[in-house]
């Protein structure tokens, strides 16, 4: 790490040179560092849920700028709100996507729906914490199973396909894109629940 001092050229100047150095703006000093590498770095299941909808927030807000009416309604909604005037489109829309679906649930709230799902279905402890993840980010997957519980694949296969036969879950794609999402009323029930 290197702080450039009185150098006109790199003064207030941010960002990355390829893969090899990342400038930073701190208290007014431009930072000179290596470029991070995140080769080895594992990502927990959270983060790997929110890695998922930011992917999907950038694919929607790309889809809506495509479309010439739906991009001029969005310019015109930012013109008339002074704290979107000056922000970029596309930075709008996907911290709007984001907003809306950063949680399906909150964790309490998905907490006490997962009680109510142990006493109609009986699950055991794994199913019932990616039962809870899965409220709460709204879709999993079995890499997501493996490392929530510390199972084998085999292990996280057959309670997904259990959860799948009981009719909680509701499988999408085939092989290891296979994704999971919740089919049970109970859910909608309790939604209104804890609307009301």
């Amino acid at each position: 790490m290197a702080i450039v001092q009185n150098n006109l050229l790199f003064h207030n100047f941010h960002g990355k040179f390829g893969k090899s150095m990342v400038f930073r703006v701190v208290r007014g000093k431009t930072i000179v560092s290596k470029y991070p590498d995140m080769s080895r770095v594992e990502r927990s299941p959270d983060q790997k849920a929110y890695n998922n909808l930011f992917r999907e927030a950038v694919q929607h807000a790309k889809s809506e700028l495509i479309d010439p009416n739906t991009k001029a309604a969005v310019l015109n909604r930012m013109k008339r709100n002074p704290k979107l005037k000056d922000r970029n489109p596309m930075n709008v829309l996907v911290s709007e996507y984001l907003r809306e679906r950063s949680y399906i649930m909150s964790r309490e709230e998905a907490s006490m729906l997962v009680v109510q799902y142990n006493q109609k279905y009986q699950l055991n402890e794994r199913q019932s914490a990616a039962l809870k993840f899965l409220l709460i980010y709204g879709e999993i997957n079995n890499t997501l199973y493996l490392q929530i519980n510390k199972v084998s694949r085999p292990t996280a296969t057959r309670d997904l396909a259990d959860l799948v036969t009981k009719g909680i879950l509701l499988s999408k794609g085939k092989g290891p894109a296979t994704s999971y999402k919740l089919q049970d009323k109970l859910l909608d029930e309790s939604i209104n629940l804890f609307k009301n």
